[in-house]
């Protein structure tokens, strides 16, 4: 007698997804447990709502800086010498302001890297609303 053979064909339709899946799942629980991280840390700037106040009217603006091309920082129109000065004075002002908002305004020639210091140095100060504001030119 003669011995029937019986292949066994292997099915090797369609793509293996198992690895696929483990991938995307790790990349998804990667960002739940990164995203907080990136709001908490960050500066947020708001648009100046200084503008539309009438004039005469009393605004609770305690902080206004003025950041100027050779160097000098103005704080509510009195020049201060240096960035320490104004560690000291920063947090005795937005003491007394009730919406601990914090304008700051630069020149045309001032690095963004001093204006991100001082948006920084106003965070670290207890400021709740960075506002900034473009100098109009004369």
């Amino acid at each position: 007698m003669r011995k029937k053979r019986i292949h066994h064909e292997v099915k090797k339709e369609g793509l293996i997804l198992t690895s696929i899946v483990d991938i995307a799942l790790a990349l998804v629980i990667g960002f739940i447990v990164a995203l907080p991280f990136f709001f908490e840390t960050g500066i947020f700037v708001s648009q100046p709502s200084v503008t539309k106040a009438a004039p005469g009217r009393e605004t609770d603006v305690k902080v206004n800086i003025l950041l100027t091309n050779d160097g000098n920082i103005v704080l509510n129109d009195e020049r201060i010498i240096s960035k320490e000065s104004l560690t000291t004075l920063l947090p005795k002002l937005l003491a007394r302001s009730v919406s601990k908002r914090v304008i700051v305004s630069s020149e045309e020639k001032v690095r963004y890297d001093d204006v991100v210091q001082i948006l920084d140095l106003a965070k670290q100060s207890g400021a709740a609303n960075l506002c900034l504001l473009r100098q109009r030119k004369k």
